[in-house]
């Protein structure tokens, strides 16, 4: 109680100083094996890597059926996860556009921007 006074707090860090007793007397029990499962030498991927040239796929069929973005010289490839745009573009939105679908079919994979934007000059029809 005398510690309860002087801190003015009610108890809070002695629930937190016996937590980490109780974890620091566990430790040892864990360490020794009664806890720990043995689940052989095999270790078991489930997961689907989706491969550079899907990926590549994805991006071009999606850039083609978008009506609202002008891909025509655009090309996507893609290496390691990596997809990497190239290309010349006139409109600045459709820069955004771009970028913003290939990152989005990319998930968690890198686009590598290497477009070119050249804007079209103020007597161009």
């Amino acid at each position: 109680m005398l510690w309860q006074v002087r801190t003015g707090r009610s108890g809070h860090s002695l629930a937190m100083m016996l937590g980490v007793a109780v974890c620091a007397m566990l430790v040892p029990v864990a360490m020794s094996g009664a806890f720990a499962a043995d689940i052989g030498g095999e270790i078991i991927v489930t997961a689907d890597r989706v491969s550079d040239e899907a990926t590549a796929a994805k991006v071009t069929t999606a850039l083609q059926q978008d009506p609202y973005i002008f891909s025509d010289h655009v090309t996507v490839t893609a290496h390691n996860g990596v997809v990497r745009l190239k290309g010349t573009i006139t409109d600045l939105s459709d820069l955004y556009m771009i970028l913003k679908l290939a990152r989005k079919i990319a998930g968690k994979g890198r686009v590598a921007n290497e477009l070119e934007y050249l804007p079209l000059s103020a007597d161009h029809d």
